[in-house]
Formats: structure tokens, C-alpha cells, sequence
């Protein structure tokens, strides 16, 4: 193990420190204190732009509080590269022990897991399926600066000559102008008050990406499978969703397009879970299981303030605050974009008249608002004057987006067939927060 690690530090040493920054060499690749310390040197001193050889490196090491290193460290390094070409021999080599090294901790934490009487059920499976499945010290190995680099690039061509978005397309053309499409790792909050419609705009989002193929999961604690279906159904087939239970009022033609409908979502890769008592940690656990065996690319919560606080007795700010904390993690955990919907307070109807929503309108917990990526509000500004009685024209109100603009987008939401289209677009203004 340490032979090799000395073989790298050597050719570092003599010309290939570059290379080793490139392919994403940190100081965890080193076991030995000594090659792990003249790794800090190497690194500290070529961010520097400071000569990086044996004496240069040697006196950075002696400079600081611990041992001292002989400088017969870095000649034996030097003879066991013995060129900096060998950078391509010694490397994986040590990736590979380090990486051994990550799965024993691994091991070791979970053995500690497994004899901690402590633990509920839901704690020990999230913990488990944590450790197991949790790649982001891995990935940092497996992934190099490098290769970061050349993907964002080839991102930026893509939307520079292409006109593509970042991340998974919503449906709604001016909503992914905004936000770039659903990016991987993000988590995005549509608000409203009751009724606004956001559930039938999570479920058009969740259709349009099912029919990409963009497998979808939804988390659904206000409906039923068979609601949501429904809803879908009405959807997909134009059919007002009310005529589909109440008998005689579908008429022959009608059955045709929900048959099409039917045999159409079928093959959509769409999962829905509606257990209505969920807490975050079986979320989490739940969503790491499903995306190793569906390949879930989005995951969509109805709604935040719905699910269970994992500890008993915690104040209910606290408790949502935390809820918040641990769908955002799991989006960066996971490498998928997380849509949460949430209710806002009250404030947004106070006074003679109803105004805009804001980010600061969330209700129960501000940190909802610090931890979205984006928060897109849903009301209705005029409904006095509907264009149908069953039609009503929504404003969609991005008060809050950490990575592009604010604004607002007109839609018509047909509640006959709880489906969200898009109006003719509107300028950008500043939002207040």
C-alpha cells in the first residue's frame, strides 16, 4: 500500500503534480502520514503557483507543527516512481486502496449502527441504506475535477447551440426558461393556498416527464393512488374528471379517448406512494430504494406539511424546518430534483384585497424558504372574472430562484380536467421576498 503511495508522491514530485490535481488526487488517497502530509504540501504549494520539487515541498512539511520528515522521504519517493510517466501505474493503485479504505470505515460505522439498542426501526434502515448506498466520497474519487469540467462544458454547448435545458423539462416552455429546467440536486417548492391548484400542477409536471421517460416518483400524503390516477385520466383524456364516477353521464364517444388515455399511462414510469403518515427518514429510505431499482430520476412530495416529524414532542417550526433540512439533503444524496409542494399562510388574502405571494409567505418554517432552490408560488389575481366558470387564469410567481431569474407566468388551469396550460408569456419583474 505504502509503495505505492510513495511511487505517486514521487512522480508528483517530479513533474506530474498537475496531472495528479486534474485526476482529483486529495490528501484522503494517502494512509502514510508522511506521503499524506507531502501531499498538503504538494497541493498547498502548486494553488500557490510556488516551485514544487523535493526541497521546496521538503520545507514546507518541516514548516509546520508536526513531525519532520527527512529528506530521504522524498528521495526514496523519487526512486520508486522512478519518472513522472508512471503517474498512470501508481494511480490507480492508490484509488483503489483508498477506496477499500472508505468501504471498511463503512463497515465499521455500520457494525456500530447494528449494536446501538437505541435505534428505531425507521433510524436503523435510514442509517443502513445511508452508508450502503451513499456515494458522494466515492464519487469525489470516481469523478475528478477534470472530468467536472469537461461535462459543464459540453452542458453549456448543449444550451448555447442546441437551445436545450439543464435539467428535466416541466411542460411549461416559460417556467423552464426561468429555472433551466428541473436540475439534478435542487429542490424546488410550489406554494400555495388551498386550492390553488398545486397538486394538478405537480401531477401535469409528473406526466410530462413520464411520457420523456424521465421515471418519476410521487409522494403523495393528501390523496389516494385512485385519486391521483383519476386526476391523470381527466387529463390525459380531456374528460371532466367528475363524469367518470357518477353513472350515465359519460357518453359513447367518450370512452374512446379514455381508453387510449388508459393504455398510454400504463407504460409510464411513474410510482406513487400515498401512505399518508410518512416522516422524512422513511421518505429518504424509501425514494434510495426505489431509485436503485427503478432508476427514479425525479421525486415529488405532496405536501410538506404533511409529513410526520420524526421526533416526538418537537415544536412544529422546528419540526417542518427539519422536514425541509432532509428533502434537500436527499436531493443532493440522491442526484435528483426534488418539487415539494407546500402551503402558504394566510398573509397573502389579509386586507381589502388579495396581493402577490412571496418566499416569506411559507407557512410554518422560514428555513422552507432558505432551503428551496427555487420557490414558485401559485394564485389566482382576479377571480372575479373567470373566462369560464370551471377555467381560471393562475399566476405562477417565482419569488425565489438562487440560480436564475424571478417572475411570473400566466397559465389557465382547467379544474374540469385539473389541467395546467400555458398563457402568452410575461416580462420578468423584481419579486419582492
Amino acid at each position: 500500500m505504502s509503495e505505492a503511495e510513495k511511487g505517486l508522491i514521487g512522480c508528483a514530485l517530479l513533474g506530474a503534480a498537475d496531472d495528479c490535481i486534474a485526476e482529483g488526487v486529495t490528501e484522503e488517497y494517502f494512509a502514510h502520514e508522511d506521503y499524506r502530509r507531502s501531499w498538503i504540501a504538494i497541493a498547498t504549494l502548486k494553488d500557490e503557483q510556488q516551485p514544487c520539487n523535493l526541497q521546496t515541498v521538503l520545507n514546507r512539511v518541516n514548516s509546520g507543527n508536526g513531525q519532520k520528515i527527512t529528506p530521504t522521504v522524498l528521495t526514496d519517493c523519487e526512486d520508486a516512481a522512478p519518472t513522472s510517466h508512471n503517474v498512470r501505474y501508481w494511480l490507480p493503485i492508490v484509488r483503489k486502496n483508498a477506496l477499500r479504505r472508505i468501504y471498511r470505515a463503512k463497515i465499521a460505522r455500520l457494525s456500530a449502527v447494528l449494536d446501538d439498542p437505541t435505534l428505531e426501526t425507521d433510524e436503523l434502515t435510514s442509517a443502513f441504506e445511508s452508508e450502503i448506498l451513499d456515494s458522494k466520497v466515492v464519487s469525489s474519487m470516481e469523478f475528478t475535477r477534470k472530468e467536472d469540467l469537461q461535462r459543464l462544458l459540453a452542458q453549456i454547448e448543449d444550451v448555447q447551440y442546441n437551445g436545450h435545458v439543464l435539467g428535466y423539462k416541466t411542460g411549461f416552455t416559460d417556467l423552464d426558461m426561468h429555472l433551466n429546467g428541473l436540475e439534478k440536486g435542487k429542490i424546488y417548492v410550489v406554494a400555495g393556498r388551498p386550492g390553488a391548484g398545486k397538486t394538478a400542477i405537480a401531477q401535469c409536471i409528473a406526466a410530462n416527464l413520464v411520457k420523456n421517460d424521465v421515471s418519476t416518483l410521487i409522494y403523495s400524503c393528501e390523496m389516494t393512488r385512485d385519486q391521483l390516477n383519476l386526476r391523470m385520466l381527466a387529463s390525459e383524456s380531456g374528460i371532466n374528471s367528475r363524469d367518470f364516477l357518477t353513472q350515465n353521464t359519460l357518453k359513447p364517444h367518450e370512452f374512446k379517448p379514455i381508453a387510449l388515455a388508459t393504455s398510454k399511462m400504463v407504460a409510464w414510469p411513474l410510482h406513487i406512494k400515498d401512505d399518508s403518515d410518512l416522516t422524512i427518514s422513511q421518505i429518504r429510505a424509501d425514494a434510495r430504494r426505489m431509485k436503485r431499482i427503478h432508476g427514479i430520476k425525479v421525486v415529488i412530495v405532496d405536501y410538506l406539511q404533511l409529513l410526520e416529524p420524526d421526533r416526538l414532542g418537537e415544536k412544529r417550526h422546528e419540526a417542518v424546518g427539519r422536514i425541509s433540512g432532509g428533502l434537500k439533503n436527499m436531493a443532493k444524496e440522491l442526484d435528483v430534483p426534488v418539487v415539494a409542494l407546500a402551503q402558504l399562510n394566510r398573509d397573502t388574502e389579509k386586507g381589502s384585497g388579495s396581493r402577490a405571494p412571496r418566499a416569506s409567505d411559507l407557512r410554518e418554517s422560514g428555513k422552507i424558504e432558505a432551503d428551496a432552490d427555487a420557490v414558485i408560488a401559485l394564485w389566482e389575481p382576479d377571480p372575479e372574472n373567470r373566462p369560464r366558470i370551471d377555467h381560471s387564469v393562475i399566476e405562477a410567481v417565482i419569488c425565489k430562484n438562487r440560480h436564475g431569474s424571478t417572475g411570473k407566468i400566466n397559465l389557465l388551469f382547467k379544474k374540469d380536467t385539473t389541467t395546467f396550460e400555458s398563457l402568452s408569456p410575461i416580462s420578468d419583474y423584481d419579486v419582492p421576498r
